[in-house]
């Protein structure tokens, strides 16, 4: 009986450590930059806001169980249509600094997409941009929410983070 009880304590310890360590490898962070097709991106409005300001959030999922790749940095090449055409709206970078994010299934990661909120309003499409994944970046297409407004020439667009 007791040997049965130490048998049983010394494998429920070994399993345990097999878990976390398990646990551990699959959080460790990949070196690899993300491609359009590990990414799946969303666009909503974000409901909070800063006075005098409006934004939308960028949703970045991974797009299988097994992507494991990173963002970092915030969507360049940003461009907004309204039927096929180029809306003139400059889109720059809020200048702040984030670490990598390690996207995997279950950790999705964000940057957004600020306005002024008394800017007159367009109403695009889409937006386009590069992912965030450093100088060359994978382009993807996303749909905007029907009916939300963009609204100004200028907007600033945040670092990916989690």
């Amino acid at each position: 009986m007791n040997r049965t009880g130490t048998a049983l304590i010394t494998g429920g310890l070994l399993a345990g450590g097999l878990v976390l360590a398990g646990g551990t490898a699959n959080a460790m962070p990949s070196d690899h930059p993300c491609a359009a097709s590990d990414v799946r991106v969303t666009v909503a409005p974000d409901p909070s806001n800063a006075a005098g300001h409006e934004a939308y959030v960028l949703t970045y999922t991974a797009a299988s169980p097994s992507t494991n790749c990173k963002l970092e940095g915030a969507p360049t090449a940003v461009s907004f249509l309204a039927g096929g055409q180029r809306l003139p709206v400059t889109a720059t970078p809020d200048g702040s600094e984030a670490l990598p994010v390690n996207l995997r299934e279950g950790h999705p990661a964000v940057s957004r997409i600020v306005q002024r909120s008394a800017a007159a309003p367009a109403t695009p499409d889409f937006v386009t941009f590069d992912l965030p994944t450093g100088p060359y970046g994978q382009p993807v297409s996303v749909a905007w929410p029907a009916g939300a407004p963009l609204k100004g020439r200028t907007v600033v667009v945040t670092p990916v983070g989690n």
